[in-house]
């Protein structure tokens, strides 16, 4: 059973690692659609309608998987001039109440977000204004990244209470 464990874990952490290493690359593409439209606008005066929706949904899709392949290589910033003068058994519980207090947001956050990614592929979604881009493919991520985000945090909190 416990290798069965390990393994589980590993595979999460493999999914994690290839996605965020895919989502790095996002940093690029929102660069260049940034230039086409710098360029656009300042050198043949003809500004685009298409950058600004574009980028914001790949900048939402950046932060969403970002911080799942953050939390996998400890990232985050913790408030450590408090937790570093806990004792022992202060550290276990004030690990507990973080691990409650995350499962409950990225529960409620998967939760609604599956609710809202189901009402949008139902009625076909799009932004407003003159670039009608799809909202739907967007918003289905959502869910997807709070579950991996979910199950990311349960293989660290389990990997450190093992050590």
């Amino acid at each position: 059973m416990r290798e069965k464990v390990k393994r589980f874990f590993s595979l999460i952490d493999a999914v994690t690692e290839k996605i965020g290493r895919g989502i790095s690359l996002l940093i690029l593409v929102m660069m260049l659609v940034t230039a086409v439209e710098v360029i656009a606008r300042y050198v043949f005066n003809n500004p685009t309608v298409w950058v600004w929706p574009i980028n914001r949904q790949l900048f939402g899709v950046y932060i969403l998987f970002g911080g799942i392949y953050t939390l996998l290589h400890g990232g985050h910033i913790r408030v450590e001039v408090f937790y570093n003068r806990f004792s022992a058994k202060m550290k276990s519980v004030a690990g507990v109440i973080a691990l409650i207090c995350f499962l409950s947001f990225l529960g409620v956050l998967f939760w609604q977000g599956t609710w809202m990614a189901g009402n949008s592929l139902m009625c076909g979604e799009r932004a407003s204004g003159a670039f009608r881009i799809p909202l739907y493919p967007f918003k289905t991520l959502v869910p997807i990244a709070a579950l991996l985000f979910l199950l990311q945090g349960i293989v660290n909190f389990f990997r450190k209470g093992v050590k």
